[in-house]
């Protein structure tokens, strides 16, 4: 309860803004193969449509080394598929990026040095899932470190967030739902598809379209605000 009242201070914006993806160097944090489109991926999608480059780094390898082959496969099939220029693993174990919060952090400071990306999707820092929430911290470390200058779009894969932006999907709806199909040994036992798009589906009530995705917009200091309540519990 505790943690939800801090995070609600920090974290809380109404109302929440309508936004057009604009033109930029964006760069997508993914903890896991599939979370770069569940989350945002219609937001990168109108991304790719209006010019902007996207790449995508994943933090996690898979389970097994057979696993892994065959996530990566489907990452780079819906890497193209969706149009991304480039994709990068840093294949730290899955399940286990909790345990590695700092060397995870030095990584992706490594990353945004090199890419000096004008925007960042992440994972939100209190999503329920504990690789999620330690990519979110590291990334938080690599901001201070690089002192980074840019937006930071929090996305929501297994907690929803306290969003106050959200970005109307309707058109790119049937580019999301293929990108996520095509991580083929993920969608086989569970229902992603409808889950996903059942929340994008959702968070259009609020802004009056079909489809949106909604995030937690902020600025690195914010970000970091954020990351040290968290660390704080």
């Amino acid at each position: 309860m505790r943690l939800l009242r801090r995070l609600h201070r920090v974290g809380h914006r109404l109302p929440v803004r309508l936004r057009s993806p604009e033109r930029a160097r964006v760069l997508v944090v993914a903890p896991h193969m599939d979370d770069d489109v569940i989350g945002p991926g219609g937001t990168l999608a109108l991304h790719r449509q209006r010019g902007s480059s996207v790449n995508v780094v994943f933090c996690a390898a898979g389970a097994t080394p057979e696993q892994d082959r065959t996530r990566k496969a489907e990452a780079r099939a819906a890497a193209d598929f969706m149009g991304f220029e480039r994709v990068d693993w840093l294949d730290f174990p899955e399940g286990g990026l909790s345990p590695r919060e700092a060397e995870l952090g030095r990584k992706l400071a490594e990353v945004l040095r090199e890419q000096k990306p004008e925007l960042v999707f992440c994972p939100y820092v209190a999503d329920h899932h504990r690789d999620h929430s330690a990519v979110a911290l590291a990334l938080a470390a690599a901001l201070e470190e690089t002192r980074w200058q840019g937006e930071i779009w929090c996305y929501e894969v297994w907690s929803p967030l306290w969003p106050n932006v959200a970005v109307d999907i309707s058109s790119v709806v049937d580019v999301k739902r293929k990108a996520i199909e095509l991580y083929g040994s993920q969608v086989a036992g569970l229902h992603y598809v409808e889950g996903t798009l059942g929340l994008n589906r959702y968070r259009a009530l609020r802004v009056y379209v079909d489809y949106a995705e909604a995030f937690f917009v902020a600025s690195p200091a914010e970000y970091s605000e954020l990351a040290r309540e968290m660390n704080r519990l």
